[in-house]
């Protein structure tokens, strides 16, 4: 969006906005906000019967929700006569993104959470991984830019992209170690036993933890789904630039493809480890389900252990599938490199990438080669560290070694101070 912004292409003029769409949406956005606290005390007394029906909607999040949405039609309508106009596949892409981020947050999943941890951490799935993998792969940075009107884009949007501290920012967010780093400490911080449970007492802290997944989910995977090309053989004059424009938004080059299977291999032995641990312990780890009591007949150890199998399994599909989607992105753009030679047969600077000599090519090939090597090399030690991790926690398991995680009285405390009821009865003053 930045380099977009900072390009120019931003404040070209645009048909202005149908009247009538903006009318429809801003009504819809009143009646939803409206109807939020309504709907939001029918989820206080929640049963089995109920749950399914507990639709909780907060003005803050159907506001947010439809202000983006409202945004990205906008820029649709504004971008329908462009010669590149974008594939409809996108946009399916994009209101699927933003369909399982509003639902993670607004329908009865978020009511649930609260109840049982296996439908916590489904949440925690399509918050932190599946809502912005889908937005990441939409590309809709673009649209977004030219939903805008104008007067914001050139007053407030192009300063803030333009300024060197944001761009310093981004520059570090934008670094892959520190990308990765956040991603996975959005999800193991929030499991320790004690701050989970004080996460689903305390609304504040809740929402934090829901912010921090949001927004370590979309840099990760803006990161690992960026279109910008890698860094090649022609740009290596460039070593005039700053350190943190080299990664961040506003550099020209996107992370090189091998580096995006090692930050995605690395996330899956993290998830293997976390829901391995969470499956094959023997004790109850997240007491505060059992406050108002657990859903639809769970008892603590299934929950926790279904919660772990989410943890495990399906996270680590989705990255699975995220690394055929980069190598897919490569063969790609190998193939508009190929291409690009032969419509400039002619040029200099393309025919460095194809020297005539075989020494010359293995030496120009040998980055490229050791990236990619390196990121399949990190992705099959990761599965191979995880098997031989899977059997150490096995064994742990069967001698008891796991016993250590029990949480020791921390959700009886809070739970006194917030006033409820333990499940041995004891009800504080």
């Amino acid at each position: 969006m930045i380099e977009l912004i900072a390009s120019g292409q931003a404040r070209r003029p645009r048909p202005p906005c149908n009247p009538f769409l903006g009318r429809v949406l801003g009504g819809a956005l009143i009646l939803l906000a409206g109807a939020g606290p309504a709907l939001a005390d029918e989820s206080d007394a929640l049963t089995d019967r109920t749950a399914w029906s507990a639709w909780d909607f907060t003005p803050d999040i159907v506001i947010l929700t439809g202000l983006v949405l409202a945004i990205y039609i906008n820029g649709m309508v504004r971008r329908r006569a462009a010669a590149n106009r974008v594939p409809p596949g996108r946009h399916l892409l994009f209101f699927a993104g933003v369909a399982c981020i509003f639902l993670s947050l607004q329908s009865p999943i978020d009511s649930i959470a609260d109840r049982l941890f296996l439908v916590h951490q489904i949440q925690h799935l399509l918050l932190r991984m599946v809502g912005p993998m889908l937005l990441a792969l939409s590309w809709p940075e673009g649209l977004l830019t030219a939903g805008l009107p104008r007067a914001v884009r050139r007053n407030v949007l192009a300063p803030v992209a333009s300024s060197r501290a944001i761009q310093e920012l981004f520059g570090v967010l934008g670094h892959p170690a520190i990308a990765t780093i956040l991603f996975v400490a959005a999800l193991y911080v929030w499991q320790i036993p004690r701050l989970h449970d004080f996460a689903v007492l305390n609304d504040g802290v809740h929402y934090t933890m829901h912010v921090t997944m949001l927004i370590a989910g979309l840099l990760f995977w803006w990161l690992i789904f960026d279109r910008r090309p890698p860094k090649s053989v022609l740009d290596m004059d460039d070593h005039h630039l700053p350190w943190w424009r080299l990664f961040g938004r506003k550099s020209p080059y996107g992370l090189r493809y091998g580096v995006r299977v090692v930050m995605l291999g690395l996330v899956i032995l993290s998830n293997i480890l976390l829901g391995a641990v969470t499956v094959l312990k023997r004790v109850e780890l997240y007491p505060v389900y059992d406050l108002h009591g657990r859903l639809f007949g769970m008892t603590p150890m299934a929950d926790e252990q279904t919660g772990g199998f989410i943890i495990w399994i399906p996270s680590s599909m989705m990255c699975i599938l995220a690394v055929l989607i980069v190598l897919r992105m490569l063969a790609l753009f190998e193939t508009s490199v190929r291409r690009r030679v032969w419509a400039q047969p002619g040029s200099n600077a393309i025919a460095l990438l194809y020297p005539t000599t075989a020494a010359e090519l293995v030496r120009l090939a040998r980055p490229k080669n050791r990236s990619m090597a390196l990121g399949l090399s990190v992705f099959v030690m990761s599965i191979f560290a995880a098997v031989m991790l899977l059997g150490v926690l096995v064994q742990a398991s069967n001698t008891g070694g796991l016993r250590a995680l029990e949480p020791a009285g921390g959700v009886a405390k809070l739970a006194h101070a917030r006033g409820f009821e333990t499940k041995d009865g004891a009800q504080n003053g």
